[in-house]
């Protein structure tokens, strides 16, 4: 009985979600939604970046404007990121040409010389409006902060550092001032670590999503396996570290999940040790003790547990979680994307699996090849659908 419902929330799972063609010339390296499902943009190793737009009527993501695919970096664009709609069609992207870009999207007329005024339609176009070259290396994430943090973005470097940098004017957007930074390296590592980190660096980063007192946060995730979560302090006008979770070898993806109500905050990490975790994180006193104090920003946090959902199958690439934060996603080089859901235990269990439908008659390193390029689509897509 159990393994027909598993089978059934497959079937459903699988009726909501379609196969989109790329497009791009190299892999998909990252894909993102906007604020409200209705678009998407795409990047890959071919330098460029591409936007889809939801048709409604026929419920198909389409993508034929020549102005939403260009070339936007000098290298591969290895992340995207849009900010909220309160401030505009922005978008943001990070490259391995050590450059993280502001691109806004704006409307022009199409030119036809048969046409009168009235009757030429308007088309849109990406425009680089500043380009932020302060890292080092290359740059291999970025996020916008949530909207009542202000028009801030957070961006990840493989030289180990995290850099935020904040619109003053968001009429301006042409200038954007360094804000802060955060050495992620730490200094309790071996050689050979101290190595890989400063091969591979920062490779992922989440905004917390706590309550509108709480101060800036930020869950960074590295090359050598350590997770740190940091906040920003108003008295020391400084990042500082507020705890580590528990390490695991190579962290590929952090996933902050929404608050709704809760008194405590979910982040779920991947690695390339194979293993998927939900840590939970609670607020406690100075004494060490939980605490219900009001005063947010003057309240730490503590680690409750760690819950380890998946170990040993396959390399956990991607998680993601839904809108209300009660169901993660993931997905990895098995070409499985698992869906979780805690039970009345506050245990983690997988609640349903989509397999990636690749067509019969390729050989295997093409199945490969594109259960690479496609698992983090299905992802970032599903987690629309629920």
């Amino acid at each position: 009985m159990a393994q027909q419902n598993q089978q059934q929330q497959q079937q459903d799972f699988s009726s909501s979600f379609t196969t989109l063609p790329s497009l791009h010339l190299d892999y998909i390296h990252d894909i993102s939604f906007d604020h409200y499902g209705r678009r998407l943009a795409t990047c890959s190793g071919d330098r460029t970046i591409r936007v889809w737009d939801l048709d409604c009527s026929t419920g198909q993501w389409v993508s034929d404007n020549k102005g939403m695919e260009w070339q936007a970096h000098k290298g591969t664009v290895n992340k995207l990121s849009w900010a909220h709609p309160e401030f505009g069609q922005l978008l943001a992207s990070a490259g391995s040409d050590h450059a993280v870009i502001i691109w806004e999207e704006r409307e022009q007329q199409q030119q036809d010389s048969g046409a009168s005024s009235a009757q030429q339609q308007a088309t849109t176009h990406w425009a680089s409006k500043a380009q932020l070259n302060d890292a080092r290396k290359s740059v291999t994430c970025v996020s916008f902060a949530p909207r009542h943090l202000g028009l801030k973005i957070a961006a990840g470097s493989a030289d180990g550092v995290v850099r935020i940098y904040e619109a003053i004017d968001v009429m301006n957007l042409n200038h954007w001032p360094l804000n802060g930074t955060i050495d992620a390296e730490t200094t309790d590592q071996s050689a050979e670590e101290s190595a890989v980190q400063q091969l591979l660096g920062v490779t992922c980063l989440a905004w917390g999503t706590g309550r509108l007192l709480e101060p800036p946060t930020l869950a960074i995730g590295t090359s050598n396996g350590s997770v740190g979560v940091y906040r920003y302090s108003d008295t020391a006008r400084q990042w500082q570290i507020l705890l580590k979770l528990p390490g695991q070898g190579g962290v590929l993806d952090v996933a902050w999940a929404p608050n709704v109500g809760r008194s405590f905050h979910w982040i779920a990490t991947a690695g390339k040790d194979r293993v998927l975790r939900v840590h939970t994180l609670k607020r406690c006193n100075r004494g060490g003790t939980k605490s219900n104090s009001n005063d947010i920003a003057e309240v730490p946090y503590e680690l409750e547990s760690s819950q380890v959902l998946q170990s040993g199958t396959s390399e956990v690439w991607r998680c993601a979680w839904n809108v209300t934060g009660t169901v993660l996603a993931s997905s990895g080089d098995g070409g499985i994307v698992r869906m979780w859901k805690t039970d009345f235990h506050n245990q983690w269990k997988c609640v349903a699996e989509v397999c990636c439908n690749i067509a019969s008659g390729r050989s295997s390193d093409e199945q490969v090849a594109n259960t690479a390029s496609a698992s983090t689509p299905i992802v970032e897509q599903l987690m629309e659908v629920g």
